[in-house]
């Protein structure tokens, strides 16, 4: 029996029944402490019997196997005022109308291009950043760093940051569920194209048909012709789903097989003076590559077969000088061969001709900017085009749009605008927004409160910048 055994039992039972004799319990320093009464003495050797059993207490041994640390990191933290503002941002304590993502996103962007990281102890509030905002995810990754990787694979619902050890892979496909599956081929095709389509094709004949359609999808990450035969392999597939996902990325492979075989068909139906004939019936080669009986709106099934022959037609097929006479079912259909081949050039060229926010989208900032010069009439329909247009907007544009919305008086298109104004305008503008609203009179208020709002974004991205040059 201990000392702490036999302290127990005096009190459980009383001092009447079992005698307790202070100096000789084995309490460490018992001996030094005196006690007038048997009940006293008791709660003295507690008293120090406590304080001794917390002090010695040794916790169990890890019987785990220890993780290994976090690569080391090798880039220099960004400047303190830097780091304050992204925690501003990341914990919303600045109050923004278009919120803080943008300027979060800015902020990740700038450390990522000069080369710096963030501080250790913002990682998790950068890691819920990506998991509620997944447009960003990669841009995260970036600038987390391998102890931001490192503390992802600690937490389940960050394992979008983790990296998943090389011999882990194999297995963490075969056991994970489907969305578990999808996610892990979805990081790979970022680093190892090719593993991830040979996972793919090897349990391929045995997944099922929603299984083949989500794998398919991956490849869309780094897509290239390496895949090319596992698509039209899936073009014979017996689940319209996954032939459609095989049609769908092949469109964005302009010097794939099946694309040669659209311009085939799309040269037999060009004419000599430009025009193109309307397709008949498909065979039966013609709709496993893609063409059904969709109908676009407003046309006939004829003109939307012919939509999707030439979207999925090379547009080295064509030339951009031919776009002026095209009718619009051509024009619909090149449109959509520029968005899914990414063609710079005739993008440009239709956008020019015809501009859609769609289109507008997909350019460049400066070869957005310099289209959108061009448009005289400061409509609704510029304001929809505006606020499509990607940025960041170069600095020359963004004073000059601030001044043409200002002179025309267009505050419609500014409420159109503004926040595709406060994401993307260049922080040179931001006089020519301060000049407008010192300008204001008391009776337009809704336009004060938009300009406002980008200028307050305009000094916050003004200040992430000067931090990172």
């Amino acid at each position: 029996m201990t000392a702490w055994d036999d302290l127990l039992g005096a009190a459980l039972v009383g001092t009447g029944r079992r005698p307790f004799d202070l100096a000789a319990s084995g309490v460490p320093g018992a001996g030094t402490v005196t006690a007038d009464t048997p009940e006293a003495a008791v709660l003295a050797a507690a008293a120090l019997a406590t304080g001794y059993r917390r002090a010695g207490w040794t916790p169990p041994t890890w019987r785990g196997t220890p993780a290994e640390p976090a690569a080391p990191d090798g880039r220099p933290e960004c400047t303190p005022a830097a780091a304050q503002l992204l925690e501003l941002l990341l914990t919303r304590a600045i109050r923004l109308e278009v919120g803080t993502e943008p300027l979060t996103t800015d902020w990740l962007t700038a450390a990522r291009d000069a080369g710096r990281r963030p501080p250790h102890r913002l990682l998790p509030d950068l890691l819920r950043f990506g998991t509620t905002t997944t447009t960003v995810r990669g841009l995260v990754r970036e600038v987390i760093g391998p102890r931001g990787t490192w503390l992802a694979g600690h937490n389940p619902a960050w394992s979008w940051a983790a990296t998943v050890p090389p011999s882990e892979v194999a297995e963490r496909f075969a056991t994970g569920t489907r969305a578990e599956r999808v996610a892990l081929l979805a990081d790979l095709r970022a680093t190892e194209p090719a593993r991830a389509r040979e996972l793919v094709e090897e349990t391929w004949a045995a997944e099922p048909a929603a299984t083949r359609a989500a794998f398919l999808d991956t490849l869309r990450t780094g897509l290239s012709a390496d895949d090319e035969r596992l698509l039209e392999r899936a073009l014979d597939d017996r689940a319209a789903t996954v032939r459609a996902a095989a049609t769908a990325l092949l469109d964005h492979l302009p010097a794939s097989a099946r694309a040669r075989r659209m311009a085939e068909r799309a040269r037999q139906l060009h004419q000599a003076d430009g025009a193109f004939d309307l397709p008949g019936e498909p065979d039966a080669a013609a709709r496993r590559d893609g063409v059904t009986d969709h109908r676009e709106p407003g046309l006939g099934r004829a003109a939307s077969r012919l939509i999707q022959i030439l979207a999925a037609t090379p547009l080295s097929t064509w030339d951009t000088r031919w776009i002026p006479a095209a009718d619009h079912d051509v024009l619909l259909g090149w449109t959509k061969a520029a968005l899914r081949q990414h063609d710079r050039e005739w993008l440009a060229a239709l956008a020019r001709h015809q501009p859609t926010p769609e289109m507008i989208a997909a350019l460049t900032p400066d070869t957005a900017a310099e289209i959108l010069s061009g448009h005289r009439k400061l409509d609704a329909r510029f304001g929809a085009l505006l606020a499509a247009a990607p940025g960041p907007w170069p600095a020359a544009f963004s004073t000059e749009i601030v001044g043409r919305l200002r002179t025309g008086k267009a505050e419609a298109v500014l409420r159109l605008a503004a926040r595709a104004m406060a994401e993307h305008l260049h922080p040179a503008a931001l006089a020519a927004v301060e000049n407008w609203l010192l300008a204001l009179g008391t009776d337009h208020k809704p336009v004060a409160r938009a300009l406002r709002g980008i200028a307050h974004a305009l000094t916050i991205r003004a200040t992430i910048l000067q931090e990172f040059t």
